[in-house]
């Protein structure tokens, strides 16, 4: 009754449909955990494996020079973005961004105490509210590519990931006006990166290790037998962060294409309008004479394709889980685990939750698509289609393809040469081979025919979180051994070879530790699982209790690390974690019980708090998706893992837009400053120009920014030639992109001849905040006047209030006995305005993804 043509009002969502909707989302959750609980050794052999260090020696370099080469490409904006010179002056970035950060820090006294600084270090930190002069600014970032360069090479390399993080954060809690979906990638991976071994291969510390462990004779060189008392040269690393970094290429992948739901998509017309963008096509007029003959056929093969390869690329995490499955079925330790009671539990675990989404996916539907307004004929034709679409899918096409799965690792087909059985399948319909293949040709055309910057590049980086390193390993041998046939054999020393031999086996690897009983790892789940449902049903106060639930965690790895002979007794099965018996051995597991305790709970805690802050905001789901979002707090704010991907959704844009400055003087001569791709088309377009992201911004959903925009270009005039500006002019220029069947008729049209269409959007006269400040009087040399003596007089007892205000609020804040009345006394401050709360914070979340497609 749900779905009858009568109640065609899908905005607003029934009660009882949301708690409904709710129940079955808790189910699909419940019966996922179940069927993890039966597989409980394989979870152990592949999450909390040892692996090849070499991929994340990969990804290492990779990271930290295309980190370098992001913020280099911003360059000519240091000034602008961060320094008291720029958008903000000193104290109002303070103020903006680092309010919270700041509360137990002064300028007179520096940090107040330790808490302090974990305090600035839990809030958006940043090195620009010390030091902000440009000078300053540079100095700051020429030092971060110091520290970047250090952890490529692998110098200290897990006490530079750390600090390479923390200042890598530095600059981006530090106006957003400039992000985009590619900063993003880079703070999701940055986070994992700092947890992974990534200096154990091709770097300088494992050079420095090698070195004297050779020279102790302890040192087990590449290819030669396991010897005791020796180490191998490439020690096996701990695997999670790997998995973390494939999961959250999966959600990106996944978020970005479940969002696309407009007609632009359905009828596929996004690569068209997507690749005529002003701001994005690489060639000029060539690109539109390529769109002329394929925007109708070719382009709308390539937008369907590419949607559906992203709203499906979960099956690529699936095809790995199959992988895993079928390369160890018949190792002892895998045998030991499929007992056929775990086997049909699991399966049936798996059934119940698919039966509870297939629920959702029907009642859901409506309320999760666009729908067009007062046509409530057409409202009715849309959701039984998709209804229809989805009882398809799920109900027929999906049991068929299970069922074939099955029949296949029963009876496999046998075609001539040609085997067909699941491992055929897992390889070339579930595995890398299509999944990332797709992506390799999707961002080699963006890189090839786009000029989004370092989005592709650093997409493509992650890819190698899906490669072994024995893998990457050979390939790179393959290489090296055809440049020194072509004539690099000097420059390529031939002792390089033992750069990509074998690394330790996995049956080499040191034995350590007892396992965790399957049950209390089951309990533990469950309880974080129950906390999670208290805080749904309206609890707010459940942070005491999640504090416990690692608490807990935490005591039960600790006894189980140092109790193990008094518990052996007790669980008969706990035993050494075993090796395996069979050829290539098992994966062997990282650490001991405490560690591996730890990285098992970091891993779930993180993919909970990605996965519910990406999980559909439609209201259908709101009635528990904030609840339950609020109990991991502040986690990924804090780690920098915040994250949105509406990339070219529900549409792509159809019209280029500009934003135009004119500086008008008090004789009212005009100027037009520039500064946008409508002005100047620089070709080729190699160079990707961020001024363009951030004018869409300013003139988008970031409005907010005009105003200090405004009063920068006053300055900058003033600095320019030594004259005021009476005020400044922002426009928005718009220019309509013809449609794929009016080229395909007319012919292929100049960018530079669309009519364009110009809107006032906002003036703003150079009063106070846009004539020059006192300290940059000072710092250009410009004569004070007494007014300008008393503004930095002014400024000066406004810092001591501030300072004597923070003073007491951190002391009142220490001071438990009195805690509650000072406490509210410091929120209501000016000063402690939460950076959440201003307008630019807002718009870099509102954007976060690069909304509009960067």
């Amino acid at each position: 009754m749900l779905l009858a043509p009568e109640a065609l009002d899908y905005s607003r969502v029934p009660p009882e449909l949301g708690s409904h909707v709710g129940w079955l989302c808790l189910a699909v959750v419940v019966a996922t955990l179940a069927w993890a609980a039966t597989r409980m050794e394989s979870v152990r052999r592949s999450l909390l494996a040892l692996e090849d260090p070499r991929m994340f020696a990969v990804l290492r370099i990779g990271t930290a020079l295309m980190t370098i080469q992001c913020f280099w490409n911003l360059h000519p904006y240091w000034r602008m973005l961060w320094s008291d010179e720029g958008l903000y002056d000193l104290e109002e970035s303070r103020s903006r961004f680092g309010s919270s950060a700041l509360m137990g820090w002064t300028p007179e006294d520096g940090f107040l105490d330790n808490w302090a600084v974990l305090k600035y270090l839990w809030g958006k930190h940043s090195l620009f509210y010390f030091w902000s002069a440009p000078d300053d600014v540079a100095w700051v970032m020429y030092a971060i590519f110091g520290v970047l360069l250090l952890y490529a090479a692998g110098v200290f390399s897990r006490v530079t990931g750390v600090i390479s993080w923390l200042l890598v954060c530095s600059i981006y809690n530090h106006n957003g006006l400039y992000l985009e979906g590619t900063d993003t990638v880079y703070r999701t991976l940055w986070w994992v990166l700092i947890f992974a071994r990534t200096g154990d291969a091709w770097s300088v510390d494992n050079w420095v290790r090698c070195k004297l462990l050779r020279r102790a004779g302890k040192l087990q060189e590449v290819g030669e037998p396991a010897q005791p008392g020796k180490q191998p040269v490439y020690r096996l690393v701990p695997s999670w962060p790997r998995y973390l970094i494939m999961a959250q290429l999966v959600a990106i992948y996944t978020a970005t294409g479940i969002v696309k739901t407009g007609n632009v998509w359905a009828q596929g017309d996004a690569l068209y309008y997507a690749l005529n963008m002003d701001h994005f096509y690489r060639f000029e007029d060539w690109t539109q004479q390529v769109s002329a003959v394929f925007g109708t056929n070719m382009f709308r093969l390539m937008t369907w394709v590419t949607r559906w390869w992203e709203e499906h690329f979960a099956i690529a995490m699936l095809g790995a889980i199959v992988g895993f499955n079928l390369r160890h079925r018949d190792q002892p330790w895998f045998v030991a685990q499929d007992r056929p009671w775990r086997r049909w539990l699991g399966r049936l675990a798996l059934v119940l939750g698919y039966l509870a989404l297939y629920r959702i996916a029907v009642l859901a539907y409506p309320y999760v698509g666009e729908l067009p307004k007062n046509q409530p004929e057409q409202v009715a034709i849309i959701v039984s289609e998709g209804v229809r679409r989805v009882h398809l899918y799920m109900g027929v096409v999906v049991p068929i393809l299970v069922a074939v799965w099955f029949a296949l690792g029963r009876w496999p087909l046998r075609l001539r040469k040609l085997t067909v059985d699941q491992a055929f399948v897992q390889r070339w319909l579930l595995g890398r081979r299509l999944w990332l293949g797709l992506g390799l040709i999707f961002h080699g055309f963006l890189i090839l025919f786009m000029n989004i910057g370092m989005f592709p590049f650093i997409m493509l980086m992650v890819y190698v979180a899906w490669l072994r390193g024995e893998e990457i390993a050979a390939a790179l041998h393959w290489v090296w051994r055809q440049a020194r046939r072509t004539g690099l054999r000097r420059v390529l020393p031939a002792s390089g070879e033992r750069w990509f031999g074998p690394a330790q086996r996995p049956e080499d690897a040191p034995a350590r530790g007892r396992t965790i009983p399957n049950a209390l790892v089951v309990a533990l789940g469950l309880l974080l699982l129950a906390i999670v449902y208290k805080r749904i049903g309206g609890d707010r106060e459940v942070k005491g209790l999640v504090y416990a639930w690692l608490g807990l965690c935490a005591f039960v790895a600790l006894v189980f690390r140092f109790l193990a002979p008094l518990l052996r007794r007790v669980f008969k099965n706990m035993s050494e974690v075993p090796r395996s018996a069979a050829p290539g051995g098992a994966p062997g597991l990282a650490g001991g019980a405490l560690y591996r305790s730890v990285a098992l709970g970091l891993v779930v805690w993180h993919f909970s708090a990605v996965a519910l802050h990406l999980f559909p905001s439609s209201n259908v789901f709101s009635s528990w998706r904030s609840a339950a979002r609020a109990v991991f707090g502040s986690y990924l704010s804090v780690t920098g893992t915040t994250q949105s991907w509406n990339m070219f959704a529900p549409n792509p844009p159809r019209a280029n837009t500009f934003m135009k400055t004119v500086v008008v003087l008090a004789d009212g001569t005009r100027w037009d400053i520039g500064y946008n791709s409508y002005s100047y088309r620089p070709f080729p377009w190699i160079y990707n120009d961020r001024m363009r992201k951030m004018h869409r911004r300013m003139i988008g959903k970031g409005k907010s920014y005009l105003r200090p925009w405004s009063f920068f270009v006053c300055r900058n005039w003033f600095i320019d030639y030594g004259t005021p500006a009476a005020k400044v002019e922002t426009w928005r220029i718009t220019t309509k992109i013809p449609t794929p069947e009016q080229v395909a008729t007319k012919g292929w049209y100049r960018p530079k001849d669309l009519k364009a269409t110009y809107e006032l959007l906002e003036t703003h006269a150079c009063l106070k905040g846009g004539q020059l400040p006192a300290f940059m009087k000072q710092r250009y040399g410009v004569e004070l006047d007494e007014a300008d003596l008393k503004e930095l007089e002014t400024a000066r007892e406004k810092a001591a209030r501030l300072s004597e205000q923070r003073r007491r609020s951190w002391a009142a804040r220490r001071d438990w006995g009195g805690e509650a009345k000072p406490r509210a006394a410091a929120i209501g401050a000016p000063a402690a305005v939460e950076p959440a709360s201003a307008p630019e914070a807002r718009g870099a979340e509102d954007e976060g993804g690069g909304g509009d497609g960067e």
